[in-house]
């Protein structure tokens, strides 16, 4: 399993983390899931045999967030 860290700046909101949680967390692979608004961070969890973290980036700018780190 691998983790990783992104920064994503626009996060404003609780609605705002949620609309990302829910858009990473159905990618198969994805073990946890947890967006921080206050702090603009989303922490990943998941099995790099399945997946990488470019996908993961993808799924959250597909939600209309932008991925800084």
């Amino acid at each position: 399993m691998e983790q990783t860290t992104l920064q994503v700046p626009g996060m404003r909101c609780g609605g705002c983390a949620n609309r990302i949680e829910e858009a990473v967390k159905h990618i198969e692979g994805v073990r946890r899931v947890k967006a921080d608004f206050m702090a603009h961070t989303v922490d990943v969890a998941f099995d790099s045999d399945k997946l990488d973290a470019a996908a993961v980036r993808s799924a959250i700018e597909n939600t209309g967030y932008e991925v800084v780190a």
